[in-house]
């Protein structure tokens, strides 16, 4: 029933933008006409920007497989990191397939189940916890303007939840009896709250999860800020794209323009947020003083760039790690297979025929059947 419902939203936020293209059809040849006063030095800043942000996220990634005690070099990191971003943006329920052949390059790079998995779930933790933090720093920065002037505290009070959240686990973990009353307390709430059994069990698995790796409140710092980071070069490279069209930047704005559209493109209706980014981000433009024509202008630049220019180089990254995989896979000799090994092989360097060594067998696969010695009397 939700996949036939987010088809139809699919279908008719499609249907919306198609038309909403067509009866502004004056404004989107005006701002297409923007393009031929292109300044390309501009544009390979943006580009360059929006190349920064995914190896800004890899880097993040690395640094929680590290924690964990898995080394990965960054290339191996970023092309992973550039093919699930294709993944998740240009195929339908993206996000899924691309946690999966995440979780799956993980694995076969050192990675154990627990680990993999605990990497993807909080590295998306961190940028979810991230974008809460720019949408409510950029109502706080717009002050009386912008659709969130008066939800300002409700953004802040959001943002604020992991970190109440966090500092409660850390005194619960050094006080026995503040870990007590706190249990007592969440136990009552439980009692006469609708839903809090459930967000109590989604609590406890998070809290299991994060007791993986304890890298440390420094440490949760330094991923932190990779996951900020993330984001702020995805926003420099809209930034760029508007000077690269030399267009009105609405700086008082900006943060909550990029972070509203941002949490708008993480809804799983559309590909890539495809139509609901264009819309919304043009539309919040347009409302902090930028012209129509110029608010188009300036969002096809930053989709082609952070979109459709990072499309095929991270399918071009898939398919480089799956056949480098496949040639492995085929070059790797199975290890129940016959190993002669020859004279000099044996113990002590004693000179003697070829012996034929039992290897130890691989994780997950079944032990032969060992043949059966014939008995002396059918001899």
């Amino acid at each position: 029933m939700k996949q036939w419902v987010r088809r139809v939203l699919a279908i008719v936020l499609l249907g919306v933008a198609a038309y909403e293209a067509y009866s502004r059809r004056h404004d989107l040849g005006q701002a297409i006409h923007l393009f031929r006063h292109l300044d390309v030095p501009w544009l390979i800043v943006a580009v360059s920007a929006e190349l920064g942000s995914m190896v800004v996220f890899a880097r993040l990634q690395r640094w929680l497989l590290r924690a964990g005690g898995v080394e990965i070099r960054l290339r191996e990191m970023l092309e992973i990191t550039l093919a699930g971003n294709a993944l998740g943006t240009s195929l339908p329920g993206g996000a899924a397939w691309a946690a999966t052949w995440a979780f799956g390059q993980l694995r076969r790079r050192g990675a154990d189940r627990i680990l993999a998995g605990w990497v993807i779930l909080v590295a998306g933790a961190l940028s979810s916890f991230a974008l809460f933090v720019l949408v409510a720093t950029g109502a706080w920065v717009a002050g009386n303007q912008g659709p969130l002037a008066s939800l300002r505290w409700v953004a802040a009070a959001l943002a604020a939840i992991p970190v109440v959240v966090g500092l409660g686990y850390v005194s619960g973990r050094r006080s026995p009896s503040v870990r007590r009353d706190l249990g007592r307390a969440w136990g009552t709430l439980e009692g006469h709250v609708p839903g809090a059994p459930w967000a109590g069990r989604v609590a406890r698995t998070i809290t299991e999860r994060l007791r993986i790796v304890r890298p440390g409140a420094s440490g949760w710092l330094e991923a932190f800020g990779l996951a900020l980071a993330n984001w702020l070069y995805n926003a420099g490279c809209l930034v760029t794209c508007l000077f690269a069209l030399r267009l009105h930047v609405p700086w008082r704005g900006l943060l909550e323009i990029y972070a509203l559209t941002q949490v708008s493109a993480s809804l799983p209706i559309t590909p890539g947020g495809l139509g609901v980014v264009e819309g919304s981000m043009a539309a919040l433009l347009v409302a902090f003083g930028v012209a129509g024509d110029h608010a188009l202008a300036g969002v096809l630049l930053y989709r082609v760039v952070s979109f459709w220019g990072m499309v095929p180089i991270g399918w071009g990254a898939w398919f480089w790690l799956e056949a480098e995989g496949r040639q492995r896979r085929r070059a790797r000799p199975h290890p129940w297979s016959i190993h002669v090994h020859s004279q000099g092989d044996a113990p002590g360097g004693a000179q003697g025929p070829e012996r034929v060594r039992r290897p130890e067998p691989c994780e997950g696969c079944p032990e032969p059947a060992r043949p059966r010695r014939r008995s002396r009397t059918a001899a």
